[in-house]
């Protein structure tokens, strides 16, 4: 055993293109809902410099999202790197989600354990600038009239709480569990499950205002259950004709 921990210590690093590792970086932008659909990259001059990488390295990257339906560049004085909207009807997510519901299940135990985790870690170190920034994104959810709102006033939230747990590992959980269930989570129609979304999120801050652990931790768990039993039902409702 030991000797295999020394090879392993020992093997050959595969280290990866830097265009790659810009990809991953701005694809989780998309899907976590930073930019969302109709949203504009920042132009390529300036986005280069944010993410430390030459320009020719951030084209590269570009064509691979272009590739993947994410993002299409466009040329011209109104132009420049625009995030699509990658729409899927709500059948064809229903079928998806019934043909996945093991996966998803474990998907949904992994969010809950690590987000009330997440929760009860903010509340005792969430500032009142994050609480603010909490408060700002379900006011969003209130004012938001399509689907792509809802979803980044929701990941800006849930995110929120991750990084006010400060634990890297941590977010990076909450954050990886929220791509995962990205698509899936459309089938759901926004409109309905929008009033148990905010006074869900509502109860949650409340927790965190109070800086009680349990009880953040609770609401949270509490949250993720309702979202899990609407996605149960979700399935279970009848195709269009």
């Amino acid at each position: 055993m030991q000797h295999v921990a020394k090879e392993a210590a020992t093997a050959r690093l595969a280290i990866p293109p830097a265009y790659e590792v810009v990809v991953d970086r701005l694809r989780r932008t998309i899907l976590l809902s930073v930019y969302g659909p109709g949203d504009k990259f920042p132009p390529e001059r300036l986005h280069a410099e944010q993410l430390g990488v030459s320009r020719v390295t951030l084209r590269e990257a570009i064509r691979v999202l272009e590739g993947e339906g994410l993002v299409e560049a466009r040329r011209g004085a109104t132009g420049g790197v625009i995030v699509l909207d990658r729409h899927v009807s709500v059948d064809a997510l229903r079928r998806r989600l019934r043909e996945s519901l093991a996966d998803l299940k474990g998907l949904s135990d992994f969010r809950l354990a690590n987000e009330r985790c997440a929760a009860q870690r903010a509340a005792t170190r969430i500032t009142a600038e994050q609480l603010d920034g909490l408060e700002a994104s379900i006011s969003e959810m209130r004012d938001c009239e399509s689907v792509a709102k809802f979803r980044a006033a929701d990941s800006s939230f849930h995110v929120g709480i991750a990084q006010a747990a400060e634990c890297a590992l941590l977010r990076r959980a909450v954050e990886d569990a929220r791509i995962e269930l990205f698509t899936y989570l459309d089938a759901l129609d926004y409109e309905l499950v929008l009033r148990t979304t905010i006074s869900a999120h509502s109860r949650i801050l409340d927790a965190l205002r109070a800086g009680d652990p349990k009880r953040a931790g609770r609401a949270m768990e509490r949250h993720l259950t309702t979202t899990w039993d609407e996605v149960l039902a979700a399935i279970e409702e009848p195709a269009a004709t």
